[in-house]
């Protein structure tokens, strides 16, 4: 049976571009991230992708172009999700969690709308995603929940 990523962004062609995992996790940080991509690799789950993403509600780790022989790499870039929650989840209260269910719409909603550009690279995290060349690799492509890379 085939590994699946809880979101998957393909180019129209098909070629894969980015994996992106959701673990809602509190206390996340680089080395726990970095801990669970390696896991997650040594199953086999995104390897194709040249982008591979770990998000939870505080903060996104992005991997660019991951070496599928370098599964402890720390991420290339770490950044905020806190305006992305706030953006479109404004009635959250503070300090409330998120289902993993609810964070995965979301975020999955989020990169839909970077794919098709309703979002300009001005702010965090999309300033982040812009300069790592994520947000340009993505434009025009399809945003899939529950996909088998």
């Amino acid at each position: 049976m085939a590994e699946r990523t809880d979101i998957f962004i393909e180019r129209p062609n098909g070629l894969p571009i980015a994996a992106i995992e959701i673990k809602n996790s509190q206390s996340l940080t680089p080395e726990k991230a970095t801990a669970l991509r390696q896991s997650l690799l040594s199953y086999g789950l995104a390897r194709r992708a040249p982008f591979f993403l770990l998000i939870s509600q505080e903060h996104g780790f992005l991997w660019k172009e991951p070496a599928s022989e370098v599964f402890d790499a720390p991420p290339t870039s770490v950044f905020p999700m806190t305006a992305v929650i706030v953006r479109y989840f404004p009635e959250l209260p503070a300090g409330e969690r998120l289902r993993g269910s609810e964070l995965e719409l979301l975020v999955q909603q989020w990169l839909i709308d970077l794919a098709e550009k309703s979002r300009e690279a001005v702010d965090e995290p999309e300033k982040t995603l812009a300069d790592s060349g994520f947000l340009s690799a993505i434009r025009g492509a399809t945003v899939m929940a529950e996909a088998v890379p």
